[in-house]
């Protein structure tokens, strides 16, 4: 489950600079998680690790919204000559997997 936590992180943040440095074009880095079926054995989780993957949820959908409204606040800020506005859903997506990412790996360490 930690790889597959790592994987989100690493394509995330990939993501987020390929985005940055490339626009819209940089969104080809989200193909990385084409791995991810690959990644660990499938099975059956237990009712722990159930409920800790609902908790990883429930904090990744408070991260993201959390960066919905930056990323709102911030549209009209031009990097690289691009807009924040102009790729809002590529941004969206990468603090999706980011925080996914990371909040997945702190709660399995717990």
């Amino acid at each position: 489950m930690n790889k597959r936590f790592i994987l989100e992180l690493t394509v995330g943040i990939t993501l987020l600079v390929a985005v940055l440095i490339f626009g819209q074009k940089g969104f080809a880095a989200f193909t990385l998680l084409a791995i991810h079926p690959f990644i660990g054995k499938k099975k059956k989780l237990d009712e722990r690790e159930s409920q800790l993957f609902n908790k990883i949820g429930n904090y990744t959908a408070a991260i993201t919204f959390l960066a919905c409204v930056v990323i709102f606040y911030f549209s009209d800020l031009k990097i690289s000559g691009q807009a924040i506005g102009e790729n809002w859903l590529f941004y969206v997506c990468s603090a999706f997997l980011v925080s996914h990412g990371v909040s997945g790996l702190l709660i399995m360490r717990s």
